[in-house]
């Protein structure tokens, strides 16, 4: 029996993910340009850890750009990092910690999409997995309703900025319990562990 070769991990630094991804916005901008897509229609969707992120700070570089063919951004983010911001961005921020266990997503429009890293990851070390799609309307269709869901229950919006940071009420849970079967009784201590 043979066994084909064992499969690698796809590891790459910080700064080399966050130059993929300009270079992906980049090509993206650049066919919109080109199509003549109407400004104001398209919005780019982010799902990271924190304007810190490698996806985050790609966007944050292109900012300029989207903003001249009129591209908003809309930004869900787990965590706030002091001093940093996300520059042109609407920003919401969950607080419920089970979105650690996603995977940071950037979705451009309905087929193009990038997909990263869990988002427990230390975003200043080394990363193993990404994915760039720009043909797959499925896996653009999942981010989007994911983001959507996740958008919904991140509550009141407001873009975060130097001067200004966004102090609302608690956020929202991400889902309510009670809706689950057998909610009345108590949870399990293993599933309430990570």
């Amino acid at each position: 029996m043979r066994f084909g070769p064992k499969a690698r991990m796809n590891v790459v630094t910080k700064e080399e993910k966050e130059a993929r991804l300009k270079a992906f916005i980049t090509r993206h901008l650049e066919a919109q340009r080109a199509s003549g897509a109407p400004a104001g229609e398209i919005k780019y969707r982010l799902l990271a850890l924190s304007a810190e992120s490698p996806a985050a700070a790609a966007l944050s570089q292109l900012a300029p750009e989207l903003a001249a063919v009129g591209i908003a951004v809309e930004a869900l983010l787990a965590r706030r990092a002091s001093g940093v911001t996300l520059e042109g961005a609407e920003c919401r921020f969950v607080t419920d910690v089970r979105l650690l266990d996603a995977h940071e997503q950037l979705v451009l429009d309905s087929t193009t999409v990038w997909i990263g890293d869990c988002m427990r990851r230390d975003p200043l070390k080394r990363d193993s997995y990404e994915l760039y799609s720009d043909t797959c309307p499925a896996t653009a269709g999942r981010a989007v309703r994911s983001f959507a869901q996740i958008w919904r229950a991140a509550g009141p919006s407001g873009s975060l900025t130097a001067e200004r940071r966004w102090a609302g009420p608690r956020q929202p849970a991400l889902f309510d319990p009670s809706l689950l079967a057998g909610a009345e009784a108590p949870m399990p201590a293993a599933l309430l562990r990570h």
